[in-house]
């Protein structure tokens, strides 16, 4: 018996008869991260968008909430918006998740859109997660908030672009712990390295070329050696949040990914 799930905030965009394409948040980013693509996409496609549990305006996770749940609840929100099939679109944890239903459920996802993630994190990362996670049980929100946004973007970037760094910050503090620290535990827990090389459906990887925590362009070029038929794009210029740091870069390949012949 399925555990019974919140339902997840979310708004739809463009036509009604186009088809789906559904951008999924990452740890302390909310409907508002993919905002641009989104609504550059509208013009052909039908948006969705949502809040991830305890992020902006979606209700707290369930208990006990791993990868699994994380799944389910995007196939629950797909079943109670009638949607039979969507491509899917994410960032880090996003990218991860995405490439995740594509092999749970192929029969539903049109493409998948990766960008700057991993199959699995190393062993270190699941020890930088795990104290992340513990800062946030202890100290709250506020401490991370400063310390993610600012390993996020760099000095200079910040600099010549505050509006992104406040845009970024903001989106953190609509962040609950307990949304935070679920999501982070499903993270640490995501594995299916191992079933890489069953992802069949139409796939681009995107890697930014100073990325070098959340998805570094060496193990973005080893996962697409993995995974048939995968393309990969390397954007220049760009950290980890390439969708902020270069979108209109970003919006191009995914319009030229997305309105291609399969």
């Amino acid at each position: 018996m399925k555990k019974m799930l919140p339902p997840l905030h979310h708004q739809t965009a463009g036509p009604a008869d186009a088809p789906w394409i559904t951008f999924i948040p990452g740890i302390g980013n909310d409907a508002t991260f993919w905002q641009a693509q989104a609504q550059a996409l509208t013009d052909e496609f039908r948006t969705l968008t949502f809040d991830p549990w305890g992020h902006a305006h979606s209700p707290q996770p369930p208990q006990d909430c791993g990868f699994q749940e994380v799944l389910d609840g995007i196939f629950a929100l797909w079943d109670n918006l009638g949607i039979a099939r969507s491509s899917v679109v994410g960032l880090g944890f996003g990218g991860s998740v995405g490439m995740a239903l594509a092999l749970a459920q192929p029969q539903r996802i049109d493409k998948v859109v990766a960008c700057c993630c991993r199959p699995r994190q190393p062993d270190e990362r699941r020890d930088f997660w795990r104290i992340r996670r513990e800062l946030a049980r202890t100290q709250g929100m506020e401490e991370l908030v400063t310390a993610t946004v600012d390993r996020w973007l760099s000095a200079e970037f910040r600099s010549a672009h505050p509006e992104v760094d406040t845009r970024l910050r903001a989106m953190m503090q609509r962040t609950s712990v307990e949304g935070y620290r679920s999501y982070v535990a499903a993270f640490i827990e995501m594995d299916f390295e191992a079933r890489l090389e069953q992802l069949q459906v139409p796939t681009l990887l995107i890697a930014a070329e100073h990325d070098h925590g959340g998805g570094p362009v060496p193990d973005m070029q080893a996962m697409a050696a993995r995974i048939p038929g995968a393309v990969l794009e390397v954007v220049k210029n760009s950290g980890h949040i390439v969708n902020h740091e270069q979108p209109d870069v970003v919006t191009a390949v995914l319009r030229s990914f997305f309105t291609a012949a399969v």
